[in-house]
């Protein structure tokens, strides 16, 4: 249960970030965001275990629940990760990033594999034929008056499947939009169901992000209706 002062206060970090710029959205995004997030390194840090041991637990733990996929999407993608961890299980992989650097942080080995572009305008269409899209903390990512324009950028899809972990901590400076997620259940709704009965694993390392069994970061899957 969220405390009501907590609930106030989301609201108003949501409004707050609602005010910033495209510009000024996109400068976040350059090489050092990545860098300071230890995306695309092989090393752990303090809190976690590396990237590459939690995008490859992400990949297996997806896969667990979705074994048929064969072709996936990662939205966010940063240096493509998790695209790599996909692919090295035999996956037709591709990925996005906003980051005006892209270039520079790609892993060399899935460069060729990934674009720039964002949840609002993203750089792949239906005629791919993605069997799931895939984003991992990206969707509070997104400014409030942007949402609706991204839920139909998704939708144009038309993969049968979304996986997202939505993150619903007040983190400066790229969360923008904190929502529960019976609300982000709502947003999504006329194209896609919540599959409630669905669920990734929890394991039992808690430097594994997402699967640690936080409540505040777990993968939710989708159906599409």
């Amino acid at each position: 249960m969220i405390e009501p002062a907590e609930v106030v206060w989301r609201e108003i970090f949501t409004q707050r970030k609602n005010l910033l710029s495209l510009d000024e959205i996109e400068a976040i995004y350059v090489r050092g965001y990545h860098e300071r997030a230890n995306y695309g390194l092989e090393q752990a840090n303090d809190d976690w275990e590396s990237d590459e041991v939690i995008k490859n637990a992400h990949a297996d733990a997806i896969l667990k629940v979705l074994p048929d996929v064969k072709k996936v999407l990662v939205g966010g993608c940063s240096s493509g990760m998790a695209v790599r961890a996909f692919r090295r299980r035999g996956i037709d992989a591709r990925g996005f990033d906003i980051s005006p650097d892209l270039d520079q942080i790609a892993l060399p080995d899935v460069r060729e594999f990934l674009r720039e572009g964002s949840l609002t305008s993203i750089p792949f269409s239906r005629r791919d034929r993605f069997d799931v899209f895939v984003t991992t903390d990206v969707l509070e990512h997104v400014q409030l008056r942007y949402i609706e324009l991204m839920v139909r950028e998704i939708a144009k899809l038309e993969a049968p499947f979304m996986v997202h972990m939505i993150n619903h901590v007040s983190t400066s400076p790229d969360h923008m939009t904190l929502r529960p997620l019976w609300w982000w259940e709502r947003q999504f709704g006329r194209f896609y169901r919540l599959r409630r009965d669905l669920a990734a694993p929890v394991l039992g390392n808690p430097r594994i992000y997402g699967l640690n069994g936080d409540k505040r970061h777990l993968f939710t899957f989708w159906e599409r209706r």
